[in-house]
């Protein structure tokens, strides 16, 4: 008995690691992450209404309120973007930063690099015509393959609802090899609660700090940034990524403050590294204590999986780390 048990489970960890792998050669990441955000805060908002309602009615009605709200922050965002991209202002503030750029680079660049770097804006204007026409096949792509993801998206959202409405027979009811694959789900639904809902509680933390330091501190110094909306909107995206994350937030603040002043930019670069380092300690008690790991194990992870899978791998290696940490505790290996 214990032997057929034992073979089931090797089984279900088959069936969960070939889900993975599709995943990652399939491109269906972004599905999967937000395929699971939506399931579990369906199941945890149908567990707080269960204290009021019956099972079946707080599953439906959590089920309801997760479409609303999704339905709602599609539309606010679509106003965002209709109302930022369609802001004359904000196309002139950016190009007339693209040209005091571009010539300070002129002045500062050895001869040999400025050659490939316009004189004026017309210049720009032109070079980036040509890019646009010589890479236009590929543009196309992508944005046949954004609208492909859109859809996967869509489709994840559907399933992850349903599911989460979803009624199950209990645990001792089901078969052995449904009971085996329940328990490896849970299990990395956990990883993935545990992964990404801290790593948003940290990016939220350094949101605020970045969003303190660019409108409060530097105004308070005479100092204005620009572009810190969306300096602060990328630093709490890119936030949603360990490690790496904070790298490409700090790197792109730091570069924008440059283009103010060197000074500006060594201010923003030593305040960055202080809320860097202190991220250090907010993870290890957030992330680390949750699935007991350290930064470099992370990292480590992160790498490998970046290496063999591209962005994809990188952005499931924490949540798979966590999985298979899960997986060797309670199998009492570590």
């Amino acid at each position: 008995m214990n032997t057929t048990l034992s073979k089931v489970k090797i089984v279900s960890l088959c069936i969960i690691s070939g889900l993975f792998l599709a995943t990652l050669m399939l491109k269906l990441v972004a599905p999967a992450f937000i395929g699971l955000i939506i399931y579990l805060l369906t199941k945890h908002l149908g567990v707080f209404l269960n204290r009021r309602l019956s099972a079946r009615k707080s599953r439906l009605m959590a089920g309801l309120m997760v479409l609303i709200g999704i339905v709602t922050i599609i539309t606010l965002l679509t106003l965002f973007l209709s109302k930022t991209l369609g802001s004359q202002e904000n196309l002139i503030g950016l190009t007339n930063k693209i040209v005091e750029i571009l010539t300070d680079m002129r002045e500062k660049l050895p001869p040999l690099l400025v050659s490939y770097i316009p004189e004026s804006i017309i210049g720009f204007k032109e070079s980036l015509t040509d890019f646009l026409r010589e890479h236009s096949q590929e543009l196309g792509k992508v944005g046949g393959e954004s609208l492909h993801t859109l859809a996967h998206i869509l489709i994840a959202i559907a399933i992850a609802v349903m599911v989460s409405i979803q009624r199950f027979l209990p645990k001792p009811q089901t078969r052995p090899l449904a009971f085996e694959l329940r328990e490896r789900l849970t299990l990395l639904g956990i990883a993935f609660e545990n992964v990404v809902f801290a790593q948003a509680k940290i990016s939220a933390i350094n949101t605020t700090l970045t969003a303190l330091f660019l409108f409060v501190i530097l105004p308070l110094a005479s100092v204005h940034l620009p572009y810190t909306k969306t300096l602060i909107l990328m630093t709490f995206i890119v936030g949603l990524l360990p490690v790496v994350g904070n790298l490409i937030s700090n790197t792109a603040i730091t570069l924008v403050a440059l283009g103010v002043s060197f000074h500006v930019a060594l201010s923003a670069l030593v305040f960055l590294i202080l809320v860097h380092k202190l991220e250090y300690f907010i993870n290890a008690r957030i992330v680390g204590d949750r699935i007991n790991a350290k930064a470099w194990e992370i990292l480590l992870a992160m790498l490998l999986m970046e290496s063999l899978f591209g962005v994809g791998g990188l952005l499931l290696a924490p949540i798979i780390y966590a999985y298979i940490k899960a997986e060797l505790k309670l199998m009492l290996l570590i």
